[in-house]
């Protein structure tokens, strides 16, 4: 039987945004490091054990959704010795504590410790095969954790580094929303915008589009997914008469969500043209605008083939982080 610690991570994960460490000796420095790089603190035994090999299977696990295989982290092992103030300020840490001062393995974190925009996450357990247990039933959720993570952080310095949203988007849909630099080629239709940087490698594209809401049964997987097949099909061309479309060879990943109030449904799959060999990730977020009554669809997708994607993807994925419904000026006067 599944121990209840198990079925709490999730809950537990979601509340550990509102812990924020009580030393402020990081409060002048940003968190530093490689996106997308976790640092383990761990002894060289426990490290090569079964704790830290089943640790390490959970952060290289293959990031969901990508047309190859690629590791959704970059991991880094220390020992706790050498865990000085030069890695003190990395952005993502892992701290495993194996004792018998534990009654059962919990969870904890430590938010902006050392620097700003820092995660530290605490791993306790009283024996390994505890610790083993308890990160291998719950890896999802530790993994998504320091994703959304990164998202966030993302998201904060691209709203740092481009400081208005952009203007169009916010006249047509309503929201505002910050894109990454070098997306200049712009299509606009009826109700549909699309950015890109038309690259022939390493491409990145946003597409918005919107109509009105009629029932949540829109936010369904299946609706989504038939929606995203008709408008991006409609106004989305390639060579020999082809469009896009999405893939069937990998049933996209669905949850709901909900990021800074705004409830979204999150589509995560692989897009493909019909006729033509073109294809990669995508990453939707589907969520009502109360201000007009419209469901509105941001997504991103990139293309580079013989090219890794996981950092590709998150980056521009940022962007959705950066969406915010401003307030309905009306209805306040």
């Amino acid at each position: 039987m599944k121990k209840q610690y198990a079925v709490l991570l999730p809950v537990i994960l979601a509340l550990l945004t509102l812990f924020t460490s009580c030393d402020g000796s990081g409060s002048f420095f940003s968190a530093s490091g490689t996106t997308n790089e976790v640092i383990v603190i761990m002894d060289e035994n426990a490290w090569e054990g079964p704790a830290g090999r089943s640790l390490f299977g959970v952060l290289n696990s293959n990031v969901k959704a990508l047309p190859q295989p690629e590791p959704n982290f970059r991991i880094l092992q220390l020992t706790p010795e050498n865990f000085t103030s030069t890695f003190k300020v990395a952005r993502n840490v892992i701290i495993p504590e194996i004792s018998d001062i534990y009654s059962y393995p919990k969870l904890t974190a430590d938010l902006d410790k050392y620097a700003m925009g820092q995660v530290i996450m605490n791993i306790h357990a009283p024996d390994t095969a505890s610790f083993v247990e308890f990160v291998t039933e719950n890896r999802e959720s530790i993994v998504d954790y320091f994703i959304t993570k990164e998202l966030e952080r993302n998201a904060n310095y691209l709203k740092n580094q481009i400081k208005e949203p952009v203007s169009r988007v916010k006249q047509i849909f309503g929201i505002n929303m910050h894109f990454p630099k070098g997306l200049p080629n712009i299509t606009e239709h009826e109700n549909f915008y699309w950015a890109t940087n038309n690259a022939a490698r390493g491409r990145q594209d946003i597409v918005i589009y919107q109509f009105p809401y009629t029932s949540e049964t829109v936010f369904e997987k299946d609706s989504l997914i038939s929606i995203r097949n008709r408008v991006l099909g409609e106004y989305i061309k390639g060579s020999f008469d082809s469009q896009m479309a999405t893939a069937t060879v990998y049933s996209p990943d669905y949850r709901k969500m909900e990021t800074d109030g705004l409830f979204r449904a999150e589509l995560r799959g692989l897009w493909e043209m019909t006729t033509d060999m073109m294809g990669g990730p995508f990453v939707m977020h589907a969520f009502v605008n109360e201000n007009t009554g419209m469901v509105v669809v941001a997504e991103v997708f990139v293309y580079a083939p013989e090219m890794n994607k996981r950092n590709l993807l998150r980056n521009l994925e940022s962007a959705l982080y950066t969406i915010s419904i401003p307030n309905d000026e009306k209805k306040e006067s």
